[in-house]
Order: C-alpha cells, then structure tokens, then sequence
C-alpha cells in the first residue's frame, strides 16, 4: 500500500487524469452546449433556405443490332456492330448531342425572379396560390414589392442579343396587363407586351436585343433577372447537371440522371437527351449504310465492264482456235481457280472500302492484307499444276476464270447494294429505352437528417474543442499544488466559489439595499468553512508575528480581496475577538458597500485630521475604517507618520487589526502598508493568476521587507476532480 501511495504522489503533475478531463468538459458545459445549439440553429436555418434537389433518371440498352434479314446479317452488322459503353457515355455527353438539347429545350436562356436575399426563395418556394383562401400571388414583406415573394411564373421563348451581351443579366420589370419592362445597367432597352415579339432599336439602347415572352404571371413592379448565355456555358452547365454510368460491367445498360430544382424541367430535359441520343443513333447507321451503298454503286459499273470484256475475249478465243470443252481435270482446275479468284476480288473491294475509314496501319487493314497475301500464295500454286497443260486448254482456262470470277463478283456485288438498300430503310439503330425520365419525389439534396446530424456533432466538438483551449491557455493556477510547487507559498487556505455570493452581489447592483456579508446570510457556505479554516490557521500565524496586524493583498484586481478581507473579519469577530477592518485601498475600496454603510469619512480624512474618529461599529465585536473619499495622493498618506500612529493606537485597542490593500502589481501602496504588518498574506484567484504572476507579486513585496507568510487561494471551481478533495463536504446540522 505505502509503494502504490508513494507511485500516486510521484505522478508528473503535467499528466491529466480522465476525471480531470470530465472536469474541463464539465466547466465548459455551457460553452459546448451553446456551440452545439448553435451550430443546430445554423443547420436548420441551412435546411429552411436551401433549395431542395430533385433528380430525374432514366435507362438505356446498347446492344448489338440483328438483322431480321437472314444472310444479310453480315453486311447490317457491319454498320451496326457493338459499341463500347464508354464511348457511348462520352457520345451522350458530347455538344453533339448536348448541344441540340440546349437549342431544342432553351436551355441559354437563363431567367428566375429576383427574390429577396437569403430567405426570400424559401419563403416563395413554400407559397401555394392553389390553397383554399390564398392569392395568385403572396403579400410581399415589409412592402418589398420588386421582390418574387410566390406565386410569380414566366416563359421566354426567345431572347437574343449581341455577343459583347451574352452572360450579362438583364432586368424584367412586369407591367399591368401583360406588359413590361427590359433594363439593363438601369437604362430601359425596350417595352413590349406577353405574346409579342419585341426587339430594340431605340438610339442610345443596346441594338439587335430581341425578346418573345410567351408567359408572365406576377404583381406589376415585380422584378426577374434574364440573361442569355453563351452557347458553351450552357452545355457545360447542362453538363455538369448530367450523369451517365454503365451499371455492372459489360452489361449494355446505362443509367442517366440529371439534378435540378425543378422536378418537371429535370424530367423533360433527360427525355430530350434520351431522343437525341436515340436520333443519332439511327442517322449514324442509316448514314454509314448511304456511303456503303454510294460505294457498292460506284463498282458496279466497272466491274460490269469487266465481265463483258471477259465474256468477249473467251468467246472471241474459242471462235479463232475453235477450242473444244474443257476436260474434267482442268474443271477442276478451273473451280479451285475461280473460288480464290473471287475471294481475292472480294478482298480487294472490301480494303478499298474500309481504307476509306481506317489507315494502312489500322490492325483491320493489317488483317485483310494478310489474308490476301494467303490467296494470293494458294493462286500461285494453282497457277504452277496448269504448266503441263496444253497451251489452248490454258489459255481456255484463264479466259473462263476471268469470265466467272467476274460474274460471281458482280453477282455479289449486287446482293450487297440490295442488303445496303434495305438496311438504310430499316436501320432503327441499337438503343432502346428501358426506363423513360421520371423524377423523384422526394428530393435528392440536401440530406437533412445527415446535415443536421453533423452541424450537432460538429458544433459539440467544437465546443469542447474551445473549452480545451480556453483551459489550455487560461495559465492561472488551478489548485493549492501548484501554488505551493510554482510560487514557494503555502497555502493556508483554499476558498471555493459560491453560488450565494454570486446572487448576493447581483442583487447589491440592482440596488438591493443592505450589504452582503456571506458569514452573515449563509454561515453554512463552503466558501465560509473554509475561511473558517483559516480563522484557525491565523491563530497561530499570529502567536510568532510581531504585531496583531494582518495585511491582505493580492497580485492585481478582482481576485477577491474584499470578500476574504470582510468575512474572515466577521468570523474573527464571532469567535470572541475585537476586530477592527481597515480599507486601506483608497483608489477603488468597496468595504463600505459589502457592509451596507456610508463612507462619507474614513481612512483618508483621518490621515488629515488625526483628531477625527471614522471608526464605524459594523457588528458584535468589528468595527469597520473605510476608505472614505479618494485622496489624490493615497501613497503619501499611507506613508505619512500618521498613518502609522494610527495603526499604533488600532493595535493597542483591538485584538486583530485587518488590513485590505490594493493589488501588489497596479500599485506600491501594499508594500508600504506591509513594512508595519507582522502578517501578510496574498490573496490568488483560481484560474486567474498565473504562478509567475503570484511569484514576482510575492518577491516585489520581499525586497520591499514584508513578511508573506503563505497565500489564500479564492474562487477554486467546484469540479469532479477538484470539488471534494480538499475537505469541502456538506456537513451540518438538521432539525428533528
């Protein structure tokens, strides 16, 4: 048991226990309870004007596209093949597609009422004109009349103006009967009427500005702001708006969203992107499949050409040589011929029209030059098995092959301008709508219970963050230890706050008549017992001090002097001594007022006539001197020979003489008054005066020859850490 004690009192005194951090939170409850409220009033206050977001979505499938046509499926699926989703989302989200939108839909036209800052959108956001007793239009507030209040609706259809004007806003100014306004940088541009086209001209206004509003609903003087983008920002703003993902991977499907306050204007915006989007799906094959037939129908002719060259010279051939028919071998020869004949002429057209898409070092070209070089290999080897034959039957055979691979690539040709025709006429594209735009209905931003959640966590942590840093720079010795470890003194006595005191002095400066001595209204008070302690401590502080004079002071202001000054005098008084109280700060002393009497004469007029006598009888046993008026010169007097037979005299009359001086560090009117006190003591508040402070006080007072015989430590926090560790329990008497 004595080492784990001799552990605990070795602990390093910068180490803080978690009671002590409850403490700290503790103290600072009502910091960290305002910071939250706050923060929570912000977050709702947030949550009220924010726009709501809602958010529209919709699915598409790309697929690959199947030919209803049979064997035609290898040329539509030429022009149709599967596309990568990646590069549909970016073909989604290109300006071709994006910007037909923003033309279709009027998107770089920009108009909304001037609202009110801060609230004045919320407040017209919740107006309902279709609720049961309201206007058209809500009242505005504080006759705010150019404002939107709710209610208020427009519709332009055409607003153009000249380029140095795009992004600039404009003023709409509504009239009566559908008229109004247009104003720009306070200069009216033009007046026109709803359901007119209208366009300045004037001298002196902004030409070439043309303006159709199609509707317009408000009080006439309410204000709208308009403005015509430019063309890239409203794409980009569109953009910004729109989302595209390919949910899972390789599945085809793409889901789009777009975000926005309006649920109608987000709904019908994504519907517009999904038919333009479909739109140029189609016209992208229809058009592949027209260069693929103007192509096929460029060949024809010449190929057409080519067989009835070749049909000529055969027969030509066959008639001057009067050749006969083939044998079956050279037959066979022949078909083998044709077929790689026909392959390498089909392979020619087909590198002639791919090398309109792609370059010689596209991996397909590379491909198909690889294949012909195969053909072309075979060719050569039927070529050499033809040497033995007989020069006519050769001759017969390269003449026939020429007329059938001809034919069979004419033929070919042919069926595929056909397949062509009927792509282009049927080509639907592939995409296909899974799910057209809805919008939901319950908004998508801002996430209120998340926000609210976090503005109260943030505001907490914040507070206690604060009240850490507030104790973290508060240097004010926090407990008799330190006092005594930092400063030399010994504490011979630890004073907590009181409650009672507190409302006491509240009342004294509403003007409650009367004083406001602790000791006497709440003798029970912990603040009292432990003064009373110190009453104890004095009795034998006194017994080695050289006079019954007792000096209390302190290192600056407000550290509680006067409190500890007037009721450890009042708890002298009682315990049978003849007390008497000096106030001996004659710059700002207040004795007079803790008493409840008038100090009309005091200290001050004494030291001038000696003859006079201010003593004053404040209750059984104590008498009180006061300050008296303030003297323009308080040291000289304190240190005329006067003042010291008049603590002379005091000393012979009274058991205790008690003393309150100024604070050490304003003034040197306590050093004066201690070099004639036997006992001295400095009176430190908790939590506001720092050690060094308490100890240069304490050497000032030294060198000046006063005895400082220990420190009264006033004002300690009642905390968990603190509160119960020095003694202060609640212990008295009940009535039975």
């Amino acid at each position: 048991m004595n080492e784990q004690q001799r552990q605990l009192n070795s602990r390093p005194d910068d180490v803080i226990s978690l009671s002590e951090i409850l403490a700290i939170i503790l103290n600072g409850k009502w910091w960290i309870i305002g910071s939250t409220l706050l923060f929570s009033l912000g977050a709702l206050f947030y949550l009220w004007i924010a726009t709501p977001i809602y958010s529209a979505n919709a699915l598409v499938q790309v697929e690959s596209q199947k030919s209803p046509l049979g064997g035609l499926v290898e040329m539509s699926e030429a022009f149709a093949g599967e596309s990568p989703s990646e590069a549909e989302i970016e073909v989604i989200r290109s300006r071709f597609v994006l910007g037909r939108v923003v033309d279709s839909e009027k998107k770089a036209i920009v108009v909304q009422p001037s609202y009110f800052p801060v609230i004045g959108q919320a407040i017209a956001r919740r107006y309902r004109p279709e609720a049961e007793g309201n206007t058209p239009f809500n009242s505005p507030l504080l006759w705010l009349s150019s404002f939107a209040w709710g209610g208020e609706r427009i519709q332009v259809d055409r607003f153009t103006v000249p380029e140095a004007f795009q992004g600039q806003p404009f003023t709409l100014v509504a009239g009566k009967d559908g008229q109004y306004q247009l104003i720009f940088d306070d200069q009216p541009v033009l007046n026109g009427r709803v359901g007119e086209p209208s366009s300045s001209g004037a001298t002196g206004t902004p030409r070439g500005i043309e303006l159709f509003v199609t509707k317009l609903a408000a009080r006439p003087g309410t204000e709208f702001t308009l403005a015509k983008q430019h063309f890239i920002t409203a794409i980009d703003g569109l953009g910004q708006r729109l989302t595209v993902s390919e949910k899972g991977k390789k599945t085809g499907v793409l889901a789009l969203g777009i975000t926005g306050p309006e649920r109608a204007e987000n709904r019908k915006t994504l519907e517009a992107i999904i038919q333009r989007y479909l739109r140029q799906n189609v016209e992208r094959v229809s058009a592949e499949a027209q260069n693929s037939l103007q192509f096929l129908e460029d060949q024809l002719p010449e190929v057409r050409s080519e067989l009835e060259l070749a049909e000529s010279r055969l027969n030509r051939y066959r008639l001057e040589n009067q050749t006969v028919d083939l044998t079956l071998e050279t037959q066979a020869i022949l078909e083998q011929a044709v077929d790689i004949d026909t392959e390498l002429a089909k392979l020619d057209i087909q590198m002639q029209q791919m090398g309109q898409r792609y370059t010689s070092s596209h991996p397909i070209m590379i491909e198909l030059k690889n294949q012909r070089q195969f053909l072309s290999n075979r060719k050569k080897e039927f070529l050499g098995a033809t040497e033995d034959l007989p020069q006519t039957q050769q001759e017969v055979l390269r003449l026939a092959r020429d007329v059938q691979v001809s034919t069979q690539v004419y033929t070919e040709l042919l069926n595929r301008a056909q397949e062509l025709k009927i792509v282009k006429a049927s080509a639907v594209g592939n995409v296909r709508i899974l799910d057209h735009s809805l919008s939901t209905i319950e908004p998508v931003k801002p996430k209120k219970a998340l926000i609210a959640v976090l503005a109260t966590l943030l505001g907490g942590m914040l507070g206690m963050g604060l009240v850490f840093v507030r104790d973290m720079l508060n240097q004010g010795v926090k407990t008799p230890e330190e006092v005594e470890a930092k400063t030399g003194l010994p504490v011979y006595a630890t004073v907590p706050e009181s409650e009672q005191l507190k409302v006491m002095e509240r009342n004294a400066r509403k003007g409650s008549a009367g004083g406001f001595v602790l000791a006497r209204s709440a003798p029970r008070d912990l603040a009292i017992e432990s003064l009373r302690s110190l009453r104890t401590n004095l009795a034998f502080a006194l017994m080695e001090a050289p006079n019954n004079r007792i000096m209390l002071t302190g290192p600056s202001p407000d550290v509680g002097k006067s409190f500890v000054s007037s009721n450890l005098a009042e708890l002298l008084a009682e315990s049978g001594k003849k007390v008497l109280l000096i106030e001996a700060d004659l710059r700002k002393g207040n004795l007079n007022k803790v008493f409840g009497v008038k100090s009309d004469n005091g200290l001050a007029e004494m030291l001038v006539n000696p003859t006079l006598n201010a003593i004053m009888p404040v209750g059984e046993n104590l008498h009180l001197i006061a300050g008296g008026k303030y003297p323009p010169n308080p040291s000289e007097l304190l240190m005329s020979p006067n003042f010291t037979a008049l603590l002379e005299k005091m000393s012979n009359q009274y058991d205790v003489v008690l003393i309150d001086t100024p604070p050490v560090l304003a003034v040197t009117d306590a050093a004066i008054i201690g070099e004639q006190c036997g006992t001295s003591f400095m009176v430190v508040r908790a939590e506001l005066n720092p050690a060094r402070e308490i100890e240069y006080a304490t050497r000032r007072l030294q060198q000046a020859g006063v005895n400082v015989r220990g420190a009264v430590l006033n004002g300690l926090v009642k905390t968990a850490s603190r509160y119960g560790n020095y003694g202060y329990y609640q212990y008295a008497y009940e009535s039975k």
